[in-house]
């Protein structure tokens, strides 16, 4: 079973999604379960947010955006805070990039219950 929330302190939780609905989405669930999300709709307004929030542990980025795709974005973020937890969302399953083996991927269409678990699983990893 996956607990409803997270008591952890390292909760704080960067979306970063084009689409408006899809960002609110998430940050609303993220809320629910306890973490504290901060949202982004392009990798160009995400990046800065690396260095100015140092305690940022969570990364949940769509893949396909204008500009700079997710796992680009993600590996930028990453060389700033080695921690970070990386979750890439897309809608196919066979991406062009290379995904960093301590990075998770979800595809859409999916439910709270298949984010939670992602999340889940990242936390554990």
């Amino acid at each position: 079973t996956v607990s409803m929330g997270t008591d952890e302190p390292e909760a704080l939780t960067l979306v970063v999604d084009d689409d408006p609905l899809l960002r609110l989405g998430i940050i609303g669930m993220l809320r629910e379960w306890g973490y504290a999300p901060i949202a982004a709709h392009d990798p160009q307004r995400a990046l800065p947010l690396a260095y100015e929030m140092p305690g940022l542990n969570v990364l949940i980025t769509d893949y396909q955006m204008p500009g700079m795709n997710g796992i680009e974005l993600a590996r930028l973020m990453v060389e700033i805070l080695p921690k970070l937890h990386v979750l890439i969302i897309t809608g196919n399953e066979n991406l062009p990039d290379h995904l960093s083996p301590d990075w998770k991927m979800l595809i859409k269409p999916f439910t709270p219950y298949d984010l939670k678990l992602a999340l889940h699983d990242m936390r554990l990893s």
